[in-house]
């Protein structure tokens, strides 16, 4: 894993089957099956899905 929380945030989410790309250019929005996320709600749905340690309601 990268010490990048985004990053691991992606790895985990492509883990459960979920398609994670980046939208282009723009290297802090993602496409997570369809829906653009920004890097912070990337990690949040992580923690929502209890995939990473933590806790969604702090970021």
């Amino acid at each position: 894993m990268s010490d990048d929380p985004s990053h691991e945030a992606v790895e985990a989410l492509r883990a459960i089957g979920l398609y994670v790309g980046p939208t282009g250019d723009d290297l802090s929005l993602w496409l997570v099956n369809g829906e653009e996320m920004t890097d912070t709600g990337l990690i949040k749905l992580t923690a929502l899905l209890g995939l990473v340690s933590g806790s969604a309601t702090i970021l």
